[in-house]
């Protein structure tokens, strides 16, 4: 209880501080939130306590008393079954659901459905709806505990804007997305339909053990804890640093030295870490190469180079967020909890050849280390440069024991302007091992971040929310360095014995020769005796800081090892989404004369008449002019070409001289159809001249193209 004193009095001064009617401004305050205190000793879970969660530091620092399980539904693309069966990098992620039901003679699309009790601790849905021109969409019906008539049935995007009932920053507008934070308990069931197909969109919710009391949300208990969200959503809105005794030091610091900060001996917590670069000969190089360390209890637990920590990579770019923040001078400051049983020690560390003048200040306080108290771990990872394809899963964190994920980070050095970030969130925990499943399993890279695409991003799409930030976006067209974070409160991630978090790698331009650059961070709490897979890594850290020259010049060399077509979709990655069973993949070689794009080509045998292949190009969101570059010879047949299940026109293949059609098959001006363009291929004949191989006919597809203005907008 002298724990939640201290916390709220602490509140109650930074009210004072930031009001002009002080003293009246900070007695509601104290009388609202020490109410929330106190139902804070009560069994069930309602709307009060949820809210003093998403602003009690103290808390997220103990492994949760009720051993929920964080979960997620999502439109993530149900072709994803299993990481051993095609279809596991399938996009076309906006139009997953679960099912459909007639409702009143009208059709709703379900997308998410839980039983028993629960939280929806977040909800993200892109705002424009199968087309950037149509920004209105449908409405988003949320039904509890078994009720016919839905609690909430309005507009989906303005719900998730903050344009409805619910305001910000508990709903507020990223990057055409929204993000609605306002926690929604229910006692029995819940379940989320739309009343137009489903599009885009990303729940978590907590799951609690059965018998776990909770109080359902409704409008009127929404309207009557109004006082207390208007309370919250003013800290969230201007996080307040924690105020106490300061350790300040400061120090020029030389190629290994370091800069180290003993913490009081004891039960302690730092509970405010500010880090502040006055000058470096290269401060893009000294926030690489800087190193933030933590040593608690005789465990390091933290390793992170400074800027990757405050999400500062390439340069200073000042932000606001709940957890940190930086400062217009380039201060940066994190309220994270680090708590300890017995011994703490911060520590800064150059480990490049130029000097860096910095400083570090921090708050120690007394802290009530308990059976549940855990440690604060941020652990980096960064790699040589990557290839873009294969796609593979990337992983941020493995880990074994019990804790909770809190937040994440991910750069992604972009050489070339153009799209970085295809790639889903795919985290396993628990009983997810078992079931070869995520229970996490997302849409999109910039979804997960609470923003969203249709459009190469530019610096105009940077923003900071509570728990969201597009910090760092590339220029002019996110080439160069983009930083990504999110910090989780009530949409939290325990495990009680084991967790994986991947991302799939995965961007727009899906070649062998195509290198990003990626390092990540993950935030979060682990009890004594959790172990982990990311390490510390200086060799990483003191490494030049690459630039986008230097991966052109990866790249640069890599074309010179094949013939590639700029922006080529190569058909040889691609996976058929339908075929007959009669058509066969590698039955003999096709033979061209001269190159195939980047060296290789689908190779399909057909048959009989009417047997066919189908492709999805998915990600599209506009007209665009389709054109594929297919091989001709001897035994290639002849083919109608659908695109979207519309004739489009007959090919005949066959050639005396084996080759690749030149020009290339132009398909027109075509819409895409949930956001992507089906392309069919089916054999309808065979030219007089052409021969068979063992009674099949050859179809070499080299790649796609796909031309409209997403570059130049």
């Amino acid at each position: 209880m002298k724990r939640q004193f201290n916390y709220w009095m602490m509140y109650t001064t930074y009210f004072c501080r930031v009001t002009k009617h002080t003293l009246l401004f900070s007695l509601l305050v104290w009388l609202v939130l020490g109410s929330l205190t106190s139902c804070q000793d009560k069994e069930e879970i309602d709307l009060s306590g949820l809210l003093h969660e998403m602003i009690d530091r103290d808390k997220i620092t103990r492994f949760p008393k009720v051993g929920y399980k964080s979960l997620q539904a999502s439109s993530y693309n149900r072709e994803s079954v299993s990481p051993d069966l095609p279809g596991w990098f399938a996009d076309s992620d906006g139009i997953g659901f679960i099912r459909t039901e007639e409702v009143n003679g009208s059709t709703e699309w379900v997308i998410m459905e839980d039983d028993g009790p629960g939280v929806i601790s977040k909800i993200w849905a892109v705002c424009f709806y199968y087309s950037l021109e149509d920004t209105t969409g449908g409405n988003i019906k949320i039904y509890l505990d078994g009720d016919e008539q839905p609690v909430i049935n309005t507009n989906f995007f303005s719900l998730v804007k903050g344009q409805d009932f619910i305001k910000p920053p508990f709903a507020e507008e990223s990057t055409r997305a929204g993000n609605l934070y306002f926690p929604i308990p229910y006692a029995k069931s819940c379940k989320i339909t739309t009343d137009k197909p489903s599009f885009y969109n990303i729940i978590n919710y907590r799951k609690y053990p059965e018998g776990t009391p909770v109080k359902t949300f409704t409008i009127e208990e929404f309207e009557r804890v109004l006082p207390i969200s208007e309370k919250v959503a003013s800290v969230l809105s201007n996080p307040p640093n924690q105020r106490g005794p300061e350790i300040v030091q400061r120090s020029v610091l030389k190629n290994g030295e370091v800069l180290h900060v003993d913490l009081p001996t004891g039960s302690f917590a730092v509970s405010h870490l500010e880090i502040n670069i006055h000058s470096a000969d290269n401060l893009p190089q000294a926030l690489r190469s800087t190193v933030l360390t933590g040593i608690f209890d005789g465990d390091t637990t933290v390793w992170c180079p400074v800027g990757d920590f405050f999400n500062n990579v390439g340069k200073v770019t000042p932000y606001t967020m709940w957890e940190r923040s930086v400062e217009q001078d380039g201060t940066m400051v994190n309220r994270w909890m680090m708590p300890y049983m017995e011994s703490g020690a911060i520590s800064l560390t150059n480990l490049y050849d130029l000097p860096v003048d910095i400083s570090v200040k921090v708050v120690a306080e007394n802290y009530r280390w308990d059976e549940a108290s855990m440690h604060f771990y941020a652990t980096w990872r960064m790699d040589p440069p990557t290839p873009t394809f294969p796609l593979f899963d990337w992983n941020f964190l493995s880990a074994e024991g019990k804790g909770v994920v809190v937040g994440d980070q991910w750069t992604v050095l972009n050489p070339a302007e153009g799209w970085w970030g295809e790639g889903d969130e795919k985290i396993y925990v628990d009983d997810d091992f078992e079931a070869n499943f995520p229970s996490h399993f997302g849409t999109g890279t910039e979804d997960y971040y609470g923003w969203a695409g249709g459009l190469v991003p530019t610096p105009e799409d940077q923003f900071s929310k509570p728990f969201l930030g597009n910090i760092i976006v590339g220029e002019p067209r996110s080439q160069g360095y983009n930083v990504c974070t999110r910090t989780r409160v009530l949409d939290a991630i325990p495990f009680q014995n084991r967790l994986k978090f991947d991302f799939e790698s995965s961007c727009g331009i899906r070649q062998s020769w195509f290198y990003l650059q990626y390092s990540q961070t993950t935030f979060w709490y682990g009890r004594p005796g959790v172990a982990h897979n990311r390490q510390s890594d200086p060799k990483m850290a003191s490494a030049t800081l690459p630039t986008v020259e230097d991966l052109q010049r990866k790249i640069d060399l890599a074309k010179k090892e094949r013939f590639v077509v700029d922006n080529a979709i190569e058909a040889e990655y691609l996976i058929p989404s339908n075929m007959s069973d009669s058509v066969v993949e590698n039955f003999s070689e096709i033979g061209v004369w001269g190159e195939t794009s980047n060296e290789d080509m689908k190779n399909l045998w057909f048959t009989g008449m009417g047997d066919f292949v189908e492709f999805s190009l998915t990600e599209q969101f506009e007209k665009s002019n389709v054109r594929i570059a297919l091989a001709v010879g001897e035994y290639s047949g002849i083919f109608d070409i659908y695109v979207n299940d519309t004739f489009i026109l007959s090919q005949d293949l066959y050639s005396n001289h084996p080759g690749i059609t030149t020009p290339y098959i132009n398909l027109g001006l075509v819409n895409p159809v949930s956001n992507s363009f089906k392309i069919k291929f089916v054999l309808k004949g065979i030219n007089q001249a052409a021969k068979r191989k063992e009674q099949k006919s050859a179809l070499g597809i080299d790649f796609f193209l796909v031309e409209n203005d997403f570059l130049k907008r």
